[in-house]
């Protein structure tokens, strides 16, 4: 009897082991994909043997099922009933646990990025956040309105609203987003047919994305090199600067594969409180100010920081546009007039003073990353591109923050070979902002600035260190280039309505040069991927990220004698 025992009791063990065992061997694949064929399908094919998947009740771009464990390896592919259609071109290294959210036809799911070390420390108490995983790329889905959408797109110069949902799938997560606000962003960004997007989370079920509620969704299109303000950003970090941080997202809307995107954040709340005080809710922030160049009612007036008088109405009068109310209080320009007063007579004040007006280390660091990243449409050229932040409520003290960095590393509409001399005192536009030639006239200011220069230059700014961050991130998203390029662009703006743009008198309020600017608009000769990363490109208006960064510290050594 025992002996009996014994053997139905083995018996039963090896049965149920081998069901455990059967029950392990299958696991959940997931891939991202979009099908717009009838009667078309996607199945996964394990070791050649075929099995569908099912569309995701979350989210109709992924796709999910089971199947078992591979031996030798995996791939997805579309299918009708039981025939292949097309199947990825790779097949995928078998996996033992269920797979994350894969994307159809890409055959990696991770990438490692050399990462750029850091010269300072952060001036500020920025979260940490899951935002931008290095390495790694997400996919975002817009859907749910799409008549809204496409009339936003016939009719880029409104200020159109769409409410619609988002999707973000990334890794292991699927999160998506219900009453979304979608419009258009940036000014010169809307003049190409590949659009970005301002994002605005709904406060309703108090959803954020890691962190944040509002975000830009970056075309990238002017840049055939897309990786321009990747770099940027990058090096701001490393400055240790406020700033927002970068990564890769592939997008699709409603029916629409739209491309390859950058997604950066908003300088609109949570940002101050995430950026300043590590995401503290009951931080006290104050007035957010955006410069926006010129104003477009009192011509002449820009965002160059000059004074123009004790009525405050004059500072809002387009030029500058708060983004950000103050805590408490009503919002105001006042602190915009008193600064611009101060720097009036800044030369004749000590370091002291200029620090009860300016986080000064704040701004050097900010100002020198401009000589050393060629921004062609920031402070210095444009007046533009900038925000200054009232560093607390009620505050005196304000903070310079850079912003929309597409126009840098050598694409550019001001004369190239200037902002290349090494001599920061030539950069365009250098001497024509009131900011710099009164800073300048205090020596311990002038000192630091120049050592920030050197520094960061030997340091960040330089091919050795940015070329295999370059090399790597080209890796990764040489795939979703070559696919981006093929995709319609989805603006249907019909610009024969619309005169040609006047930038005015060359050299009048800007430092424009008419030579770059005809370049820029008459290229004919396609600038092809890898030479716009590595160059040389033959345009005055356009280098190689690689080439630039070259440029940039040759000058840079050789003016200084480094």
């Amino acid at each position: 009897m025992a002996l009996r025992f014994l053997y139905i009791t083995t018996t039963a063990l090896l049965l149920l082991n081998s069901a455990v065992n059967a029950q392990q061997d299958e696991i959940q694949y997931q891939v991202i994909s979009m099908i717009n064929q009838p009667d078309t399908s996607m199945v996964v094919m394990v070791d050649d043997q075929q099995y569908p998947l099912t569309q995701s009740s979350e989210s109709r771009i992924v796709y999910t099922g089971s199947a078992p464990v591979a031996q030798s390896g995996y791939q997805y592919a579309k299918a009708n009933g039981n025939s292949i259609l097309e199947h990825e071109p790779f097949t995928r290294q078998p996996v033992e646990s269920d797979t994350i959210y894969e994307f159809y036809n890409r055959s990696h799911n991770s990438w490692e990025i050399p990462s750029v070390p850091s010269l300072y420390d952060p001036l500020y108490n920025r979260i940490d956040t899951e935002l931008h995983l290095e390495g790694q790329m997400g996919t975002i889905h817009i859907y749910g309105n799409a008549s809204g959408m496409d009339h936003m797109h016939a009719n880029i110069l409104d200020d159109i609203t769409v409410i619609t949902n988002m999707t973000y799938i990334r890794g292991n997560d699927l999160i998506t987003f219900q009453n979304t606000e979608i419009e258009l962003a940036g000014q010169s960004s809307k003049w190409i047919p590949k659009l970005s997007y301002n994002v605005k989370i709904s406060k309703d079920d108090d959803s954020d994305l890691y962190g944040y509620r509002r975000l830009k969704i970056r075309a990238l299109g002017m840049d055939p090199s897309y990786i321009r303000e990747n770099m940027v950003y990058k090096a701001l970090h490393a400055a240790g600067v406020a700033t927002s941080q970068f990564s890769y997202v592939r997008v699709f809307i409603d029916d629409h594969q739209v491309g390859l995107f950058g997604l950066i954040e908003q300088y609109k709340n949570p940002w101050l409180r995430n950026e300043f005080d590590n995401g503290n809710k009951d931080y006290q922030q104050g007035n957010l100010y955006q410069a926006r160049a010129g104003s477009d009612i009192i011509p002449g007036y820009e965002s160059d920081l000059g004074y123009i008088g004790e009525n405050e109405t004059l500072y809002g009068a387009g030029q500058y546009k708060i983004k950000e109310d103050p805590s408490e209080g009503e919002p105001s320009f006042r602190p915009i007039m008193d600064l611009t007063r101060f720097l009036a007579n800044g030369s004749s004040h000590d370091v002291s003073e200029w620090e009860k007006h300016f986080d000064m280390e704040a701004l050097l660091r900010s100002l020198a990353m401009e000589i050393l990243l060629g921004f062609s449409d920031g402070y210095f050229t444009l007046a533009n591109n900038f925000y200054l932040y009232q560093n607390g409520l009620d505050s005196e003290q304000f903070v310079f923050i850079p912003a929309d960095v597409d126009t840098t590393l050598g694409l550019t509409i001001v004369k190239m070979a200037d902002m290349l001399s090494g001599n920061y005192s030539t950069f365009p536009g250098f001497n024509m902002r009131p900011l710099m030639p009164q800073l300048l006239q205090v020596p311990e200011l002038k000192e630091r600035y120049e050592h920030l220069i050197q520094q960061l230059s030997l340091h960040v700014v330089t091919p050795d260190v940015f070329d295999s961050v370059i090399d790597a991130t080209v890796n990764m998203i040489r795939q979703d280039v070559e696919w981006d390029m093929r995709l319609p662009k989805l603006s249907t703006f019909d610009w024969s309505t619309v005169p040609p743009f006047d930038f005015g008198p060359e050299g009048a309020m800007y430092p424009l040069d008419n030579e770059t600017i005809t370049d820029a608009m008459s290229r004919t000769e396609p600038i092809t991927f890898d030479m716009a990363v590595n160059g040389p490109t033959g345009s005055i208006s356009l280098a190689g990220v690689k080439e630039y960064i070259a440029r940039s510290n040759k000058a840079i050594k050789s003016f200084y004698n480094l």
